[in-house]
């Protein structure tokens, strides 16, 4: 009886983590600087955006990362400034647009993500120049 209840128990916690909310995100580190350059033609986008603010003639990718975000669990992405970046997932609706809290050097942060959205974060200072977050759900 103690064996059957020992099993019941492990198969119920199992289902509980199976059923845990997650999420697939890319997320790339972009440099950006005003010192003139190129910029990477999928970031143009990105750049007219802020363009407003801040005129940035050069614009790259660093890093890029595909990770399955679940639901409460933080991941870390490492930065070229020597600091990290994290992301967890808080919640997913029925529309699939997740709640994400954003936390680097520069900012924390909750965002809503939907899947033809992409949010943009100020991850500090390096090398002349600005390093951004960029997260999006990949279609």
């Amino acid at each position: 009886m103690i064996r059957l209840s020992a099993s019941f128990a492990v198969l119920v916690s199992l289902a509980a983590f199976a059923a845990e909310p997650s999420v697939t995100v890319q997320a790339d580190v972009v440099f950006a600087s005003t010192a003139p350059g190129s910029v990477d033609p999928s970031l143009t986008k990105m750049r007219d955006a802020m363009a407003p603010k801040v005129k940035y003639l050069t614009m790259k990718k660093v890093d890029s990362k595909k990770l399955d975000l679940v639901q409460n669990r933080a991941q870390t992405i490492a930065l070229p400034n020597q600091k990290t970046a994290e992301l967890t997932l808080q919640q997913v609706n029925d529309d699939n647009v997740a709640t994400v809290k954003v936390k680097t050097p520069s900012v924390e942060a909750v965002y809503s993500l939907a899947k033809d959205k992409t949010l943009s974060a100020p991850a500090g200072a390096n090398d002349g120049g600005d390093l951004w977050l960029v997260v999006s759900q990949p279609k």
